[in-house]
């Protein structure tokens, strides 16, 4: 039960992260409302499922309300941005979605993957499932944070995420770590592909 629910989360990151790029616009914009209804609802069902306790409890309850708000200001911004805006308004609609906006939300979406390997403990999860987790978020994670430009808080949270796993070694604490392992060596490679980070767009594959 506890595999099913930590991979429910991790598909419903990789879809609502993903889905939205691809739908168009309007399209969009309009399955990105779904977003953190599935995201942190599917947090929130693996908490309830592993009895979480009141340190992964408060710091899950933080880190999802601010996912919400930096979820809806990208939103509310990018929303606004698709209707052409110029000057000023195109100035603070490129900083409360590009700039703001992907901040906090990437931030809190990697506080909350921390909370949920914080919650679960001992929780037992086979090689499989922590494998398939591994590569759902670490590719969601590189993804994001090349396109939201954030790519630089994804190395930070595995230079703090990889140590714990070493030390505390729980399976879902290693998946969740491995996520962020192999999102910083696509990161690099990225890097070393194209000499710099540009974002995916910035190269025509968005």
């Amino acid at each position: 039960m506890v595999a099913r629910r930590l991979l429910l989360f991790a598909v419903a990151v990789l879809v609502f992260h993903h889905a939205p790029s691809f739908a168009g616009d309007t399209a969009g914009d309009w399955i990105d409302l779904l977003t953190p209804f599935a995201v942190v609802g599917a947090a929130a069902w693996f908490l309830w499922g592993v009895r979480a306790p009141g340190p992964a409890l408060v710091l899950a309850f933080v880190a999802g309300v601010l996912y919400v708000d930096g979820h809806g200001i990208h939103l509310a911004a990018n929303s606004i941005g698709h209707e052409s805006p110029t000057g000023d308004v195109e100035r603070v609609t490129h900083f409360w979605d590009e700039e703001w906006g992907h901040f906090e939300w990437h931030l809190v979406l990697f506080g909350l993957t921390a909370a949920l390997a914080l919650a679960a403990g001992a929780e037992h999860v086979s090689r499989r499932v922590g494998f398939a987790v591994a590569v759902l978020l670490g590719f969601t994670f590189f993804t994001s944070t090349v396109e939201g430009g954030t790519w630089w808080l994804e190395l930070i949270a595995t230079a703090v995420l990889v140590p714990w796993a070493l030390r505390a070694r729980g399976a879902v604490l290693v998946s969740c770590a491995s996520a962020f392992a192999l999102a910083a060596v696509m990161i690099g490679i990225w890097a070393a592909w194209h000499g710099g980070m540009p974002q995916f767009s910035d190269v025509g594959w968005l």
